[in-house]
């Protein structure tokens, strides 16, 4: 068992800036992190006393990287308020965090337990079409609420990495969503907006004018929303892929894969791999080889050779090269 102390810092490396707050009632308060290897992901067994955990605006801000987390609660319960849904989660259910919204976890009343299972945000909504409903839970009436669990569980099946992000999405399927223009705050209708180019950025052929269909706005109102929150379309499309790909590398050294990073630059929308390093070294300030080597802790992650070679000028077979690095500009 570990004192409030080190399990808020065990907490906070593994899960990132979620910011917790033990109840001062609690004398000797006392709980437990435990971190193992489930389907190709992380998935951390959460014990604690009551306290309050949250996630905030300044939290979001200064993490890197971004996931979804599938909890399941083992015992207790646990009050949780995320996108704009509060809700109680009991022994047996589970909910869906989106670290890129803020989010607030109250355990009230006696100690509670719980898994949490760390999911790359760019493998999960790749080929997907649809934001997950974050803050929605999953009960055991649920039609995939056992398949949710054999994946969890510890005696369940070991050949199911990449299968978890299929499962998710499914469970967690939003159904129709608003268009931009509906949505009253302005807040809100930028965060449709980016999470629409999120699900249609790999597409290497994505323009200004697809972005504002699919999102019920005008090609100038669009262009104003992009204006009214400091960027560009062009600019917001960039960074969106190179954080998919900068997503998929670190899964890839933490699960020690050969990764040919030309192809998940292609798979991110990218149609000019010179432009696509340019991009990553200015983002993130190394090249696509020195991020995937600083992401391995043991600093030497097997790669094979097209890893290593020079990124290839043209495209894989099936994926024409763009003449131009961005078909529209915002």
């Amino acid at each position: 068992m570990m004192g409030f102390d080190t399990w808020n810092g065990t907490l906070r490396q593994s899960c990132g800036h979620y910011y917790a707050a033990p109840d001062r009632a609690v004398r000797n308060w006392a709980g437990s992190f435990t971190l193992r290897r489930r389907c190709g992901v992380d998935v951390a067994e959460v014990r604690c006393p009551p306290a309050r955990i949250e996630r905030t605006r300044k939290g979001i801000l200064r993490d890197d990287q971004e996931h979804f987390f599938l909890l399941r609660q083992l015992e207790g319960k646990t009050g949780i308020l995320h996108a704009g849904r509060e809700t109680l989660l009991r022994p047996g259910e589970f909910l869906l965090l989106d670290s890129t919204r803020a989010a607030e976890l109250s355990i009230t009343g006696g100690p509670a337990a719980f898994l949490s299972a760390h999911l790359p945000r760019a493998l999960v909504l790749e080929r997907r079409r649809e934001m997950p409903a974050a803050g929605c839970k999953i009960t055991p009436a649920h039609p995939l609420h056992a398949s949710l669990c054999g994946l969890l569980d510890a005696g369940g099946a070991e050949d199911s990495a990449g299968y978890i992000f299929d499962l998710v999405p499914l469970a967690f399927a939003a159904g129709a969503q608003p268009s931009a223009g509906s949505l009253g705050s302005r807040r809100h209708r930028f965060r449709h907006v980016r999470e629409t180019l999120e699900l249609l950025s790999a597409d290497p052929g994505l323009t200004v004018d697809r972005l504002a269909a699919r999102t019920g706005l005008s090609r100038r109102q669009l262009q104003r929303e992009f204006q009214e929150n400091g960027t560009t379309f062009t600019d917001c499309l960039t960074r969106t892929r190179l954080a998919a790909v900068a997503g998929k590398l670190r899964h890839a050294a933490r699960q020690g894969a050969r990764v040919p990073i030309a192809q998940i630059a292609y798979g991110a929308g990218f149609g000019d791999i010179s432009h696509f390093n340019r991009s990553f070294r200015q983002q993130f300030g190394c090249s696509p080889r020195g991020f995937l080597a600083s992401c391995n802790h043991s600093g030497s992650l097997a790669q094979d050779a097209n890893s290593l070679a020079p990124l290839p000028k043209t495209a894989p077979p099936g994926r024409a090269c763009l003449s131009r690095s961005h078909p529209a500009e915002g």
